[in-house]
């Protein structure tokens, strides 16, 4: 592993470079790994795949697994299998899911697939994007096999990341699961990708804007850890696809190629943090973690991840427009603790409108709410520093009519309509996403500052999400 201790010198490496690099932080202390051995972009990456893999593994396998959707079959059978069948590998094919059906990251689903792999399989290749990178990382982690992926889609930031988003019994959870040994990104599968899932990477991106503002509200307020480097270190990558950004929509190679570079770097930005999400996952997440849940237990539609990710970034993006907009002299500390629901209240709020499943709602309450007896005294600090929050979450927040303008750009989807979610839905992941959730989050904040319930339609109609519906 190659030690760097040039901070300016790590903020210009390639995403390649990055790869197997350990920086002693100068600005938090600790020390950033990045464990995986090889990460590319760029053309003709499948051919390469025999030298590649003898540099991360050390020799040619025996018996290679790989793992991919079976609703893509057709399409990676011409783009991927076509030019893999050439490189004279024993394999077998390992497909997940049906055809037609969009596939869940489910622990279930891991399980049974580590436990039914042949015997003689002593590597596998994980052929796809965000579900299929998850699942990938969590059957080589049961099964202790070494792996890599090869992405299929720019549509999410998770390839280069050491957790994996996984489903059991219907909540998503962040798991930390063993590192690719490479991941790649060939330009002709990416281009190849539907057009919504690139708008998905897009809107993957762009979520740390507000994952980054978030991370920093709950140190300045809870004193949780936070380091600026994992902000720092994408802010070149998303500044050179912001200059491209509309090519995207005519799958302009150099645009797709630094689309791929800044989601890979923003997978390392989590990585950097052993798997530690907070630089790319705050309350934009929380809103689409809602979503999903609302698929689960509602049978509400389901959407592309990044898709929705978009969309609750342009929300929540909104939700500091406001917040700056505040004047802390009008917040009445005593009309807010007086109005405070209590938390038995909170817990039966859950259970009528969560039924079986308010218990993991009111675990994550009891997780973050500051008891009574504090809780005046916590709003007085927080008044109190008012000025000092605001000032130190600039560096992190872009407007939400900025946002809504960079995915507009690429034809990527802005209005709740387009994800299949009506004002309520949009209302009910506002309100109870930070019950949802055990990050603190500016969905926290609004609700101690005694701004929720009342505040959740004014940020919709501000964020343009409800029009042209």
């Amino acid at each position: 592993m190659k030690k760097i201790t040039d901070i300016d010198k790590y903020y210009s490496m390639t995403v390649s470079d990055l790869a197997d690099t350990s920086l002693l932080c100068p600005e938090c202390g600790r020390q950033h790994h990045i464990p995986l051995n090889q990460v590319k972009a760029g053309t003709d990456l499948i051919s390469m795949l025999p030298k590649i893999i003898r540099s991360v593994h050390g020799e040619s396998p025996l018996y290679i697994g790989v793992v991919y959707d079976r609703h893509i079959e057709d399409k990676l059978d011409d783009l991927f299998f076509k030019i893999f069948n050439k490189l004279s590998y024993a394999f077998t094919r390992l497909p997940l899911g049906e055809k037609g059906l969009l596939l869940e990251a489910s622990t279930e689903l891991g399980d049974l697939t580590a436990q039914e792999l042949p015997g003689h399989v002593d590597f596998l290749i994980g052929v796809g994007s965000g579900v299929i990178c998850d699942l990938t990382k969590w059957i080589a982690t049961k099964s202790k096999l070494p792996y890599l992926i090869m992405g299929t889609a720019a549509s999410m930031n998770a390839y280069t990341s050491i957790t994996g988003t996984m489903t059991e019994n219907n909540v998503k959870s962040t798991r930390w699961l063993t590192p690719a040994k490479a991941v790649l990104m060939d330009s002709a599968l990416v281009a190849s990708a539907p057009h919504e899932m690139t708008c998905a990477g897009v809107g993957d991106l762009l979520a740390r804007q507000v994952a980054n503002a978030d991370w920093m509200l709950s140190h300045l307020i809870r004193g949780t850890y936070f380091c600026p480097v994992p902000f720092k270190m994408m802010t070149a990558f998303q500044d050179q696809l912001l200059q491209v950004v509309d090519k995207l929509p005519e799958n302009n190679f150099d645009a797709m190629e630094k689309l791929s570079d800044a989601i890979l770097v923003s997978g390392y930005s989590m990585t950097i943090l052993d798997g530690e999400t907070s630089p790319s996952s705050g309350s934009e997440h929380v809103i689409s973690h809602f979503f999903d849940f609302q698929h689960e237990l509602f049978a509400k539609p389901k959407n592309l991840h990044g898709e929705q990710v978009g969309i609750g970034t342009i929300i929540m993006s909104t939700a500091y427009d406001l917040l700056q907009s505040i004047d802390p002299s009008k917040l009445d500390i005593d009309r807010i603790v007086n109005n405070r629901l209590s938390k038995e209240e909170v817990n039966q709020d859950n259970h009528r409108i969560f039924g079986e499943y308010h218990n993991v709602f009111d675990q994550v309450v009891e997780q973050k709410r500051v008891p009574d007896d504090q809780f005046r005294n916590y709003l007085g600090k927080i008044i109190e520093s008012w000025d000092d929050i605001i000032e130190q979450l600039q560096p992190y927040l872009m407007p939400g009519i900025k946002i809504r303008q960079v995915m507009e750009s690429t034809h990527g989807h802005t209005k709740l309509h387009a994800v299949k979610r009506t004002t309520e839905d949009a209302i009910q992941a506002l309100l109870y996403g930070s019950h949802y959730r055990s990050r603190y989050t500016i969905l926290d904040l609004f609700w101690e500052l005694g701004l929720f319930p009342e505040i959740a339609h004014v940020i919709l109609e501000e964020s343009g999400v409800l029009t042209d519906s």
